[in-house]
C-alpha cells in the first residue's frame, strides 16, 4: 500500500507556482515586456534630451551625439541577428535579458565619466547597442506572442506600450532630473532605472507556457485534436520560412514602415519649433505623440484579435500615409493635432508588427525568425532620423523627408496586400 502510494505521488505532477496564481502567468510576461520596452525606448528618447547639455559642456557637435544614436540602432540590429536564436532555447530569453540588462545599466552609468566622443560611441553606441535586443525587443517579439493565441493581439499591443510610455513620461522626467544633478548624474539615474526595469524583471521570463506546465491563453486542459488551438498554427523553422515568398514580402512591408518610428518622433520638436512654437509647446507636442502612441496599442491590438494581421497592417499603413503630410498643411495650434495622428498610426504599427511572424510562421522558432528580420528593420529605423535631418539641411524644410515617409507606408500597404494569409508557396513554386 505504501509502495503504490509513492508510485502515485511520483506520477502526480507538481503544479508550478505560476499556475497557482489567480490570473494567467502570461500577463506577467506582458508586464515584463512593457517594463523592458519602456527602458529600452527610454534610453533612446533620454539621449535626445541629454544631448543639449552634453553638447554645451563638452563642446561637441550635435551630429556627433546623434551618431551615437544611429550606431546604437545599427549595432542593435546585429545583436538581434546573433541573439534571436537564443530566445528559442528554454532559458535563452531570460539569460540574455538578465545579462543584457546588467551590462546596459553599467554602460549607461559609465557615460557619466566620459570626456571624449569615442568613449560616448563605445559606451552608448556599441556596448549599449549590443544590449538593445536583450533589454526588451526579444521579449516583445519572441516571447510574449508564444504565450497567447486568441488574445495575442491585445497582449503584444500591451507589451509594446512601454516604448510609447517612455516617449510620454521620460523626456519631462529627464529634463527635471537634469536641472538638479546635471547630465552626468542623469546618466547614472538612467543606468539604475535600466537595472530596475530590465535586469530584474527578466528573471521572471519563461520562453513559453508549456515549459512550466501551462497552455496558451491560460486554458486548463490539453487541446484535443479537434480543438481550433490544435490546428491554429503551422510551425516553420527559420530555414523553411526564408524559402517562402511570404517571408520576403512581409520583410519588405515591415522594413518599409520602419522608416518612420524613429524618423518622425525624433524630429517632432524641431519641426514644431520651425513652425514658430516655443520649446515648451513643442515638448507638449511630443508628449501628445507619446500619449496617442500608447492609446493606439489598445485600438489596433483589439482589431488584431478579430481580423487577420494583414488587414490590420494595411489599415494602419493607409491611415499613417495620409497623416504624415498633414505637418505641411496644418498651421497654428491645430498643428498639435499632427502629433496625435502620427502617434496613433506609428504606435499602432509598433504594437502590431510583432504579430506578423507568429501569425505566418508559428511560435516554435519565433526567436530565430524574428532575429533574421530585425537587422533589416533596425537598419531602416536608424536611417529615419538621418533622412529627416538631411531633408532640412539640404532643402531648408522637412517636405522631402515627410514625402519619403508617406511613400514608405504606401509600400507597406502594397506589400501586405500581396502577402497571402498563409505562406503555403515556396520560392519558385507556382
Amino acid at each position: 500500500m505504501t509502495q503504490s502510494r509513492k508510485v502515485q505521488e511520483q506520477k502526480t505532477p507538481i503544479e508550478p507556482w505560476q499556475g497557482r496564481l489567480p490570473f494567467f502567468y502570461g500577463w506577467v510576461i506582458v508586464v515584463v515586456g512593457f517594463l523592458m520596452g519602456f527602458i529600452a525606448g527610454g534610453a533612446f528618447w533620454a539621449a535626445s534630451v541629454i544631448a543639449i547639455p552634453m553638447r554645451e559642456d563638452l563642446e561637441w557637435s550635435l551630429s556627433s551625439i546623434y551618431l551615437g544614436l544611429t550606431i546604437r540602432m545599427l549595432v542593435g540590429a546585429v545583436g538581434m541577428f546573433l541573439f534571436g536564436r537564443f530566445a528559442d532555447l528554454k532559458h535563452g530569453a531570460r539569460t540574455i535579458g538578465v545579462i543584457s540588462g546588467a551590462i546596459a545599466a553599467v554602460s549607461l552609468a559609465g557615460i557619466a565619466f566620459i570626456d571624449s566622443q569615442w568613449e560616448f560611441i563605445l559606451f552608448y553606441g556599441v556596448i549599449g547597442g549590443m544590449t538593445t535586443s536583450g533589454t526588451g525587443f526579444l521579449v516583445m517579439s519572441a516571447v510574449v506572442p508564444r504565450w497567447f493565441l486568441r488574445r495575442r493581439g491585445r497582449a503584444v499591443a500591451m507589451a509594446t506600450m512601454g516604448t510609447g510610455a517612455a516617449a510620454f513620461v521620460l523626456p519631462p522626467f529627464i529634463a527635471f532630473v537634469l536641472e538638479f544633478i546635471g547630465w552626468r548624474g542623469t546618466w547614472v539615474v538612467l543606468g539604475f532605472l535600466t537595472f530596475l526595469f530590465a535586469c530584474l524583471p527578466a528573471l521572471l521570463v519563461w520562453r513559453q507556457p508549456e515549459d512550466i506546465g501551462l497552455f496558451p491563453d491560460g486554458i486548463q486542459t490539453v487541446p484535443s485534436a479537434q480543438s481550433p488551438l490544435a490546428h491554429s498554427e503551422r510551425n516553420y523553422t527559420a530555414s523553411e520560412a526564408i524559402r517562402t515568398r511570404a517571408m520576403w514580402i512581409l520583410l519588405l512591408a515591415i522594413a518599409a514602415a520602419s522608416l518612420s518610428p524613429n524618423g518622425i518622433p525624433s524630429m517632432l520638436v524641431p519641426m514644431y519649433i520651425d513652425k514658430g512654437f516655443s520649446t515648451q509647446i513643442a515638448a507638449l507636442g511630443f508628449s501628445i505623440y507619446g500619449l496617442f502612441s500608447m492609446l493606439a496599442r489598445f485600438f489596433w491590438g483589439y482589431l488584431a484579435d478579430r481580423y487577420h494581421i494583414r488587414t490590420v497592417l494595411i489599415s494602419i499603413s493607409i491611415f499613417t500615409a495620409m497623416s504624415i503630410p498633414l505637418m505641411l498643411i496644418l498651421h497654428g495650434n491645430s498643428a498639435l493635432i499632427y502629433a496625435a495622428f502620427v502617434g496613433f498610426g506609428i504606435g499602432g504599427f509598433v504594437g502590431t508588427q510583432q504579430l506578423v511572424w507568429p501569425t505566418y510562421f508559428g511560435r516554435r522558432h519565433l526567436g530565430a525568425i524574428a532575429g533574421m528580420s530585425m537587422p533589416v528593420t533596425f537598419g531602416v529605423m536608424a536611417i529615419g532620423p538621418l533622412l529627416m535631418a538631411q531633408s532640412f539641411d539640404r532643402t531648408g524644410g522637412y517636405g522631402f523627408g515627410l514625402a519619403c515617409m508617406a511613400i514608405s507606408w504606401i509600400v507597406c500597404a502594397g506589400a501586405m496586400f500581396f502577402a497571402k494569409s498563409k505562406p503555403s508557396n515556396r520560392l519558385g513554386t507556382p
